[in-house]
């Protein structure tokens, strides 16, 4: 299924989904703890980094562009610095945040974690604490009136619309059958990812509803613990709505869908590193909405929400991903190697990544063009100095810039692949200049490793990396190897072999 989930999601256009909900704005702030307050037994937050993000319905609607839908986010802000940082967010996400409706009665929904790490390299980072700044009241008539006029523009304007109840005021029932109704009438699907509440009734007659585990208990009554578990309490939920589809986030065991047409599947997540589950379940709405607006099948939606949502939990904090980004994965998922292989554009947000985690990071760079026993050896030295290494491979472009024509032997397609299948190396980028030096900018690496053939000067980078305290090694060369002497040696065998023949 995920090669169908691959093809669909490489053909599919650019649909127009509206996202109504709840929007917020997410602050984080990074830093270091390394004591106790003497005031009381809490940790001590030395404040290094901050950055915002949309939140709520927000995340998903920055997502769902990121994938590479056109995007209107209907929702409401408050007069105030967070309510102009969502709106400034949500544009440079893409979105078309016209629908946003500001109002004077309330502030807007912000939250803020605290997370620490217990080095200054970042490792075993923690949240400390979260701070909410919100109201959750239902909205005065005049709000509530502007919100529904934004609301059904943007659902004519639309191919799909996402409800994205999360209990802050906005969706209230009246406006929720409003909108389900208007989306029926005009052949429009409507997806709801549901409040926390007892009461489904106002989502009836919906497309389909996206509940997590616990939301499916609270309003089925029922447990949910196994497969069997998980179709009661669908069709309790497809019966009683008249919904087409219920899909049911089960968070490390992945989701479970039924349809109205007897579908129904439990599909299990791949086994994945968890940085932050944080996200997860945004991108599973954004990914299905995406398909279901692009014509896909309930499985191949599902397919393709769940894999986007086992690499959302790879970054820290909601984190849309490119459409580029997810078919990569789709395709690497398939030759597991592939996934090593990282495009130069996505190379500062992997870098950045793994720093928060507290690797210690390896560079080294070269052609790789016939590998031999000195590029291995090169490799493994590599791995010694550090957590992650990343290898700058020299595109096609760049190999011939600086070995000349007939270079390399082996394209940039074969080369990547024969290093990424190599344990030593974590991540290949390709690079297409003739010098290094941009990319080893771009990585700032703890480490930078070249080969023992080389002097300290003759380095590439050495003078940056030095310059922020970083550190410069040159591995033990192996004699007798050089890809340029095992190519005059093949030709020479190639030239006494012809001579021999022509004898």
């Amino acid at each position: 299924m995920l090669e169908k989930a691959y093809e669909f999601l490489k053909s599919v256009g650019r649909p127009r989904i509206c996202v109504i909900g709840d929007m917020m704005l997410d602050t984080y702030v990074w830093g270091e703890v390394s004591r106790i307050s003497p005031e009381g037994p809490i940790p001590v937050l030395h404040v290094q980094e901050r950055e915002q993000r949309v939140g709520g319905a927000g995340s998903v609607c920055a997502m769902l562009h990121s994938l590479g839908a056109e995007v209107r986010p209907v929702g409401i802000i408050g007069q105030d610095h967070a309510g102009e940082a969502l709106r400034r967010q949500l544009q440079e996400a893409g979105t078309d945040a016209s629908g946003l409706v500001v109002s004077n009665e309330r502030p807007t929904t912000s939250k803020t974690r605290y997370l620490g790490y217990v080095q200054s390299a970042g490792r075993a980072l923690q949240q400390l604490l979260r701070a909410d700044d919100e109201q959750t009241a239902p909205l005065s008539d005049a709000d509530s009136l502007r919100v529904r006029d934004a609301a059904l523009s943007a659902m004519q304007w639309a191919d799909l619309a996402i409800l994205q109840d999360m209990g802050k005021g906005l969706l209230n029932a009246d406006l929720i059958r409003e909108l389900v109704r208007v989306a029926r009438e005009g052949a429009k699907p409507v997806v709801v990812d549901p409040e926390l509440t007892e009461d489904y009734s106002p989502y009836e007659g919906a497309t389909c509803v996206l509940p997590n585990r616990f939301e499916t208990e609270i309003a089925t009554g029922l447990v949910l613990r196994s497969p069997e578990d998980y179709g009661r309490a669908a069709h309790v939920l497809l019966s009683k709505l008249s919904l087409e589809g219920v899909v049911i986030k089960l968070d490390r065991e992945g989701i479970y869908f039924a349809t109205a047409k007897g579908e129904e599947k439990h599909i299990t997540p791949q086994a994945r590193e968890v940085a932050d589950v944080t996200g997860a379940g945004d991108m599973v709405a954004a990914a299905f909405s995406l398909a279901l607006a692009g014509g896909a099948d309930y499985a191949t939606a599902v397919n393709l929400a769940n894999f986007a949502a086992g690499l959302e939990v790879n970054f820290h904090g909601a984190t849309p991903l490119t459409r580029a980004q997810v078919l990569a994965a789709l395709q690497a998922a398939a030759d597991p190697t592939a996934r090593k292989i990282v495009r130069r554009e996505d190379i500062e947000r992997l870098v950045a990544e793994l720093r928060r985690a507290g690797n210690r990071l390896v560079f080294t760079n070269g052609c790789f063009d016939l590998l031999h026993l000195g590029h291995i050896q090169l490799l493994r030295y590599a791995r010694a100095q550090g957590d992650a290494v990343i290898v700058g491979l020299n595109s096609d472009v760049s190999a011939r810039r600086l070995k000349g024509a007939g270079r390399p032997i082996n394209s940039e397609d074969v080369r990547s692949r024969v290093l990424a299948a190599i344990a030593d190396v974590d991540y290949v980028v390709l690079f297409d200049e003739k010098s290094v030096l941009s990319l080893v900018k771009q990585i700032r690496p703890d480490v930078l490793v070249k080969g023992g053939d080389y002097s300290l000067d003759q380095v590439v980078g050495h003078e940056f990396v030095e310059s922020y305290g970083g550190e410069v090694r040159l591995a033990p060369q192996a004699e007798g190897f050089s890809t340029t002497e095992l190519i005059d040696r093949i030709a020479g065998e190639n030239e006494r072999a012809d001579q021999g023949n022509s004898a």
